[in-house]
């Protein structure tokens, strides 16, 4: 028996909880994924893997043997990643998840500079707003944005994007400009369904918060921005969609004493001792790409 493919595979198989979903992601067969397994646990006289019809999921054994596991290769993983220069030069394909609106409108220009940089290094990205199962579905990382849920990943802080409340030009002199939180109350509001369904605004210590009405409802800002534009009501959104139209004149900036919060931009990874050279290469591009005091500024 091959000692780390059988470790290699035990850990998939407890992360993906299925013989069948680890064989996929691994490309071997299924046959061969239980032939290890069982071949495992003879030579450890354990049983590591309680199997039912719906899952596969670690005993108490088990669950010893992948902790220990993960950090036995973890650091094998480094140790031939510094002795090959990988660090450097990082190989292989990165799978990614990335938000549709942040994806398109700020990660897609600049992967042409990253390919510059890691020519050896291929991208699989998937533009989507869905809550992907990282290690399931076989993802690297995920750049996530906003209030991320409890979990076992990594989350780790990028950057923050300024959140806005804007409207046309048009649509001010139609229906007049609010003078306070409250005054949305009487407006047309173009709703982003994907977040919280109050906007909240701070003030010298206080806060308020509003839940706004409007014709209007999407799950995607860039289009609720060009609605926006079209006059059709008042939008709350990130710098990092409305930033153009703000700058344009095309949206103006609302309720200017008041503060619409923020929300951060976020690295989603497994939990691991050692994060991989691949892995870590695309987090410090985009940290140094959108932590640049100047980047942000060009949003305002």
């Amino acid at each position: 028996m091959d000692q780390i493919a059988a470790m290699r595979t035990f850990i998939k198989v407890v992360e993906c909880q299925s013989f069948t979903k680890a064989a996929h992601q691994l490309g071997i067969s299924v046959a061969m994924t239980s032939k290890l397994m069982q071949q495992l646990e003879e030579s450890l006289s354990t049983r590591l893997l309680s199997r039912t019809t719906r899952q596969v999921n670690p005993t108490e054994a088990g669950q010893f043997y992948y902790q220990r596991s993960l950090a036995l290769l973890a650091e094998l993983e480094e140790t031939h990643s510094q002795l090959t220069h990988n660090n450097q030069q990082p190989q292989g394909t990165l799978k990614l998840s990335v938000p549709m609106d942040f994806g398109y409108l700020h990660l897609a220009p600049a992967l042409p500079q990253f390919r510059e940089r890691f020519p050896e290094l291929k991208l699989e990205i998937e533009y989507s707003d869905r809550r992907v199962a990282l290690v399931e579905e076989g993802f690297d990382l995920a750049l996530r944005i906003g209030n991320l849920p409890d979990s076992s990943l990594v989350a780790k802080p990028l950057a923050m994007m300024k959140l806005e409340v804007c409207a046309s030009p048009t649509y001010l002199a139609k229906h007049g400009t609010p003078k306070t939180p409250e005054d949305l109350k009487q407006h047309d509001c173009l709703i982003y369904t994907l977040t919280q369904p109050d906007w909240v605004f701070k003030r010298d210590g206080e806060q308020t918060s509003v839940r706004p009405q409007g014709p209007l409802r999407a799950n995607n800002g860039v289009a609720l921005t060009r609605a926006a534009c079209h006059h059709m009501g008042i939008i709350w959104q990130p710098t990092f969609i409305v930033g153009d139209a703000l700058r344009s004149g095309e949206l103006v900036s609302l309720l200017p004493e008041w503060d619409k919060g923020q929300i951060g931009l976020y690295a989603l990874y497994p939990h691991r001792r050692f994060v991989s050279a691949k892995v870590r290469c695309f987090i410090e591009f985009v940290q140094e790409r959108y932590l640049a005091p100047h980047y942000w500024d060009r949003e305002e």
